[in-house]
């Protein structure tokens, strides 16, 4: 009887046992964690070529095709000449001042100095006369004469030829030569500027305007040094016989092969198209002037300028024309 008790007991205890196991949640085994791998210190190489969309290569630029002359100006003639002068300021350099042709109400401009002080004379500047040659058939020729070179022997300026057409007062064109250093014929540095819209000299050409500028100037650029409907429109060089001459010459198709005309010089560190004309764009006051007599002096921000009146090139002039130089 004993040993059945144990016997179930033994039975018994298992039972229990094995109740208890069966109600316990089976435990997940835990996956196993990577490994970090080290990556190498270069790629491998390729097996294969990947397969990309292929690129075509950007088209080359296009060279700027290279300008080509076809007609050339030649030596100067040697008959036909018409002249001009202008005053100079050489004598009185040292002065800081300009004896005469120094108007700036009348369009007249006589200051090759640096502006307050009026200490540094630009004799490359200083423009003392001009020929004009205007008979050639396919050209007319301009020797224009400045009273010395800079202290690089070289003209370190603008210098310009204005023409009225129509002998109103009005500038029509505008040829601007920029540091001219060659002794051939050249169209570096050389362009024509038009005044399409007729508003140069506001309302009351060559002379100043009391209510100051209503334009804007030559607008139009033209020619840019061989660029433009004729590359052979207008050229420079220097004097072969004169260091201190500059030699222009533009076609007489420019200005539509007109007869009469009138002509002025400018020479200035920098001209200004848009600027014409320069006393419609500044007052007397802030443009100053260069005579001591003149309640503006001295020179301030018109500087570094000379210009001439206007001579007559086919025509005998009447002395009523605007900005016509007194002496013809």
């Amino acid at each position: 009887m004993k040993k059945l008790y144990i016997s179930f007991s033994i039975i018994l205890i298992c039972g229990l046992f094995l109740t208890a196991c069966a109600s316990q949640p089976p435990v997940q085994p835990q996956a196993p964690q990577p490994q970090a791998i080290e990556l190498p210190t270069s790629q491998p190489q390729a097996t294969e070529a990947p397969t990309t969309a292929a690129v075509s290569p950007s088209p080359a630029p296009t060279a700027a095709a290279a300008i080509q002359h076809t007609n050339m100006p030649a030596d100067l003639p040697t008959t036909g000449a018409v002249h001009m002068a202008d005053n100079t300021i050489t004598a009185q350099a040292d002065k800081q001042r300009a004896l005469n042709g120094d108007g700036f109400t009348d369009g007249r401009l006589e200051r090759p100095f640096n502006a307050n002080t009026m200490d540094v004379y630009s004799p490359f500047l200083d423009l003392t006369g001009a020929t004009f040659y205007p008979n050639d058939a396919t050209w007319v020729y301009a020797n224009i004469n400045l009273a010395g070179r800079d202290t690089n022997n070289a003209f370190s300026g603008k210098y310009g030829i204005e023409l009225d057409l129509n002998l109103d007062g009005r500038g029509d064109f505008l040829i601007l030569i920029d540091h001219p250093a060659s002794p051939d014929w050249t169209t570096d540095g050389v362009q024509v500027f038009a005044d399409a819209n007729h508003d140069v000299g506001g309302l009351h050409p060559f002379v100043s305007d009391t209510g100051g500028a209503t334009g804007d100037g030559y607008e139009s650029l033209v020619f840019d040094q061989g660029k433009g409907n004729d590359p052979d429109t207008a050229w420079v060089r220097l004097s072969s016989n004169d260091p201190n001459s500059i030699q222009i010459a533009f076609k007489k198709s420019l200005i539509s092969d007109k007869k009469n005309y009138m002509v002025s010089l400018w020479a200035g560190s920098d001209i200004n198209p848009a600027l014409f004309d320069y006393n419609d764009h500044f007052t007397h006051d802030q443009a100053g002037a260069a005579l001591k007599s003149s309640p503006f002096y001295p020179i301030k921000a018109v500087f570094d300028m000379d210009n001439t009146c206007r001579i007559a090139i086919g025509f005998t002039p009447s002395g009523k024309e605007p900005g016509i130089c007194p002496t013809q």
